[in-house]
Order: structure tokens, then sequence, then C-alpha cells
């Protein structure tokens, strides 16, 4: 298995067969984010297990035969930050600290 370090954003994602999937966009400990083509058009991230990934060659991510992509679901502000981003820890939340008029 492939160590997290190993893998970095911007890294090509192809199939065993060498076909292109994606882009990483984030990486986690148990997983990194894959956004699949090359423009975020309705844009649909997948969640790649470290499991998944079968090595890591050239700069690019080369996943298992068997490998399975999960859609990812972000409905509890739990994406992973670009680490990119300096002093990002967290997906940013859209709340105001004031109450809203009428509220």
């Amino acid at each position: 298995m492939v160590q997290p370090g190993e893998i970095r954003e911007g890294m090509k994602v192809l199939t065993a067969e060498g076909r292109h999937l994606g882009l990483v966009t984030g990486v986690g400990d148990v997983h990194f984010e894959l956004e699949p083509g090359g423009v975020p058009i309705h844009r649909r991230d997948f969640l790649v297990d470290y499991r998944d990934v079968a090595s890591v060659r050239g700069g690019h991510v080369f996943l298992e035969p068997t490998a399975r992509l999960e859609l990812e679901v972000d409905d509890d502000g739990g994406a992973l930050p670009p680490r990119s981003h300096a002093n990002v820890d967290r997906e940013p939340v859209n709340a105001s600290e004031e109450p809203l008029p009428g509220v």
C-alpha cells in the first residue's frame, strides 16, 4: 500500500491500464480526492482510498483494477482543504456571527 506522503495535489490519476481519470485535488490520512477530467464543470469529486492505489510512478497515481471510486458527499463540512492553502485547517462555513434580520 502506498503512503499518504507519496501522493500530492495535482498528480494525474490513471486506471491500471493507463487511462486518465482526473487529478488529485486534496490529500487526507486515509483517502484522497479525485476530480474527474480537467475542467471542473458540474464538478463531482470522488474519494479514493489509498488501498485502491497500485503504485505511484513518474508523478502519476495508478489505481488497482478493482478500485472503487466513492462519490464525495459533502454535507457535513468535512471536505479536505487543499494543503497548498496556508492556514486552512478545515472547510469554510457560510454562517454569520450575527443573527439574520427578522429571525
